[in-house]
C-alpha cells in the first residue's frame, strides 16, 4: 500500500494530470446527458424491432417506467455530482455501477453493440481512473487500510451466521412440522441451539468493542498532506 500511496502523491503533483482529471470528469458527465434525457422524458431508447436482440432488451427495459425513469435520474445526479468539484469523489462513485452495468449489457450482446462495446470500456476504465484519482479518500476501504475494530471480528460474524441458520432452520422445521401435524418439539433444540450462540456471540463482541474503546484512539492516515500518509 506503501507504494500506491507514493504513486497517488506523485500524480497529484503533476498539472497535467490534473488538467487531464477535469477533462475526463467532464466527458464522462457530458456521456450521461444525451440518455438519461431519454430516460427521464419517457422516450424509446432505441427504435430497432423486437426481432432484433438489441430491440428485444430494450423493449423490455422501457416496459418498465418507473425504473426506466430512475436509471435517467440517477445517470443526471451522477453527471452532475462529477462536473461540481467538492462533490467528484461522490459523483465518480455513483457513475460506477452505472457505466459497469452498461458495459456488461453491450459485452453480453456480442457484435450486436458493435463499437459501443469499445466506448462503454473506455467510459469504464475513465471512471476507474476518477476513483483511483481520490485513492486517498479510499484507501480506508482496503484491508489494513482503515480501523476495522468498528466492525467487529470475522469470527463474530460467522457465529452470528451459524446461530441465526439454525434459528432459522428450527423455525422452518417447525412450520413444516405443524402444517403436517407432526410434533414441532424436536425443532426447539436447533431454535434453543441457534439463540444460545448468538447471545454468547454478542456477549463476546460487546465486551471486546468496550476494550477496544478503553484503547488510546488513533486517527487513520487519510490526507496525502498528513506526514503519516508518505
Amino acid at each position: 500500500m506503501r507504494a500506491l500511496d507514493a504513486a497517488h502523491v506523485w500524480a497529484l503533483r503533476q498539472p497535467l494530470l490534473r488538467v487531464a482529471t477535469i477533462g475526463v470528469r467532464v466527458l464522462l458527465a457530458l456521456a450521461f446527458v444525451p440518455s438519461g434525457l431519454v430516460k427521464i422524458l419517457g422516450e424509446p431508447f432505441t427504435s430497432l424491432p423486437v426481432s432484433d436482440p438489441v430491440g428485444y432488451f430494450f423493449a423490455g427495459f422501457f416496459s418498465a417506467p418507473g425504473y426506466y425513469r430512475f436509471v435517467g435520474l440517477a445517470q443526471w445526479t451522477a453527471a452532475a455530482l462529477l462536473l461540481v468539484p467538492r462533490t467528484a469523489t461522490l459523483g465518480a462513485a455513483l457513475y460506477l455501477p452505472i457505466v459497469a452495468n452498461i458495459t456488461a449489457i453491450t459485452m453480453s450482446f456480442g457484435p450486436a453493440f458493435g463499437g459501443t462495446r469499445v466506448v462503454t470500456g473506455a467510459m469504464l476504465l475513465a471512471n476507474l481512473y476518477l476513483l483511483a484519482w481520490d485513492w486517498d479518500r479510499w484507501r480506508a476501504l482496503w484491508p489494513g487500510g482503515g480501523d476495522a475494530g468498528r466492525h467487529g471480528s470475522a469470527v463474530t460474524a460467522v457465529l452470528l451466521l451459524t446461530g441465526a441458520g439454525l434459528a432459522f432452520f428450527g423455525v422452518t422445521s417447525a412450520h413444516v412440522a405443524r402444517l403436517q401435524g407432526a410434533s414441532v418439539a424436536r425443532a426447539a433444540l436447533p431454535v434453543g441451539a441457534g439463540i444460545t450462540l448468538g447471545l454468547a456471540a454478542l456477549a463476546v463482541a460487546y465486551r471486546r468493542a468496550r476494550a477496544d474503546l478503553g484503547a488510546p484512539n488513533v486517527a487513520p492516515r487519510t490526507s496525502p498532506e498528513d506526514p503519516r500518509y508518505r
